[in-house]
């Protein structure tokens, strides 16, 4: 699977109990092309923390977000504005990425 599926798609998936997005982003960490990328913020809630970060592919800049797993959040210095991390993204549609 390399396309992540729309949302119609994943609510019919999750209410058979499987989820497809889960899946492509699992693909995604173990197999998709490895960058570099940039925090820019990070936004935190009672029940999330969000980050934004971008990264470049092939001369073309992109922005994205991602909430954080909650292994992620316990290591939450790694994510201040300005750090560097690497970003997975899909070789066949590069504004489709995760930080692992």
């Amino acid at each position: 699977m390399h396309n992540p599926p729309n949302r119609f798609i994943r609510l019919i998936y999750r209410l058979r109990g499987r989820d497809p997005f889960s899946k492509y982003y699992a693909w995604l960490t173990q197999f998709g092309r490895i960058t570099e990328g940039q925090i820019m913020d990070f936004q935190q809630s009672e029940m999330e923390t969000t980050i934004y970060y971008h990264y470049k592919v092939a001369n073309v800049d992109y922005e994205t977000s991602q909430k954080l797993s909650f292994e992620q959040v316990n290591q939450l210095h790694r994510f201040i504005p300005g750090a560097n991390v690497t970003v997975r993204y899909d070789p066949k549609n590069p504004g489709v990425s995760i930080v692992p």
